[in-house]
């Protein structure tokens, strides 16, 4: 087994080695990677940013086939087959990803290749790379930062986790997460907001409740845990119209949701959370870093801890304590039907302001012009 992962890797190495030795010497490329294949998140946001920028700039994409209708013309898509995907990678200047290399792949970078991390997870709850629990058999060992040449993140708290988590040495900007600069701004981003809901098909009058949990390493699906019924009536209480959205995280293979539950949508095959974020009024997640994003709007965050000690007994102990940096959270179905029943008595926008200075959040609303400023000067010295 180890002398076949070997010649895997090598193989690998080689041919990126050959496909970077061959590149073209006069083409500005940029390679993107989000998820490996979807076109999303922090990339997402850099990539738009840089052809605004500079147009001129040729910008690739490692797209899966299902993702491929949301791609503007000016992207140059490359399906996610090892041969063309590896040599897509090889020979651009510079690689925009949001997911960290395993060192068993063998992954070839050049002298000339300059590499950005936008990490995904920068104010996540959960432990990370190695600072989980190795204890429970779970492999997190594996994430290689070696090549890592920008790493971004948008805390003090995110600045720990990669130094901690990750091992990593070099270089941090800490701007902010482009995906939130929109966030940041979202009074400039209504007609774009208005246009999400018009997508999905909703009024554009009802209240939108997001329910966003994150995976769970020992299990390939995820379980709706709150009950949709009971949490729309409690909001609902207040008067308002309300409509509940459920998203599985982009490792699980979709959510499932009790048969006797209330109307919801299910949104997962949408291409990117910084959308959804947009439209949401209420978010209700659980131990992922979409809650210190939503916390940006001054709108309600909800944490619906209903398995924490078994979460945590699977390998992912909390990093920090939810309730003391600020958050509110809910133990039980009983509870949450309480904290919603009483959604307005909250000074959100104070819990908002508590929970940032927790993390020490530096979201400047202008991460992905900073990055896209860096990659031009980098391009223009090749």
């Amino acid at each position: 087994m180890k002398i076949t992962a070997f010649i895997r890797k090598w193989v690998r190495k080689s041919y990126m080695y050959l496909c970077y030795m061959t590149r073209p010497r006069n083409e500005k490329t940029v390679y993107f990677a989000s998820f490996r294949g979807q076109y999303s998140d922090n990339p997402r946001a850099i990539s738009e940013c840089l052809h605004r920028m500079a147009p001129e700039v040729k910008i690739v994409w490692l797209i899966k086939p299902q993702f491929k209708q949301y791609v503007p013309d000016y992207v140059t898509a490359i399906p996610p087959t090892p041969r063309l995907a590896l040599k897509a990678q090889a020979q651009a200047s510079v690689w925009v990803l949001n997911y960290i290399f395993r060192k068993q792949l063998g992954v070839y970078k050049g002298r000339d290749n300059y590499y950005i991390q936008t990490w995904h997870g920068d104010r996540g709850l959960k432990t990370i790379g190695y600072l989980t629990d190795y204890s429970k058999g779970k492999d997190y060992n594996g994430y290689d930062m070696s090549d890592c040449d920008l790493f971004v993140a948008a805390s003090d708290y995110g600045v720990r986790k990669a130094r901690q988590g990750f091992l990593y040495d070099g270089e941090v900007m800490v701007e902010g997460m482009p995906r939130n600069d929109k966030l940041v701004h979202i009074d400039k981003h209504r007609e774009e907001a208005a246009e999400v809901k018009k997508r999905l098909g909703i009024d554009g009058s009802t209240k939108v409740l997001l329910y966003a949990p994150t995976f769970r390493d020992d299990k390939s699906s995820q379980q709706c845990a709150i009950d949709i019924a009971a949490s729309v009536k409690s909001l609902e209480s207040n008067g308002e119209k309300w409509l509940c959205l459920i998203r599985s995280h982009s490792l699980s293979k979709g959510i499932s949701v009790d048969s006797n539950s209330s109307p919801y949508l299910d949104v997962t095959f949408y291409p990117d959370m910084a959308d959804l974020l947009l439209i949401t009024d209420l978010l209700i997640t659980d131990y992922s870093s979409c809650a210190g994003d939503f916390l940006l709007t001054g709108k309600p965050v909800v944490l619906a801890h209903f398995d924490r000690s078994d979460y945590e007994a699977q390998g992912r102990p909390l990093w920090v304590n939810p309730e003391e940096a600020g958050y509110l959270v809910a133990k039980n179905q009983e509870e949450l039907n309480k904290l919603l029943s009483n959604l307005y008595s909250y000074d959100h926008q104070a819990i908002a302001n508590k929970v940032n200075r927790f993390y020490g959040t530096k979201e400047t609303g202008q991460s992905s012009e900073a990055i896209v400023s860096r990659i031009i000067q980098k391009l223009n010295k090749h």
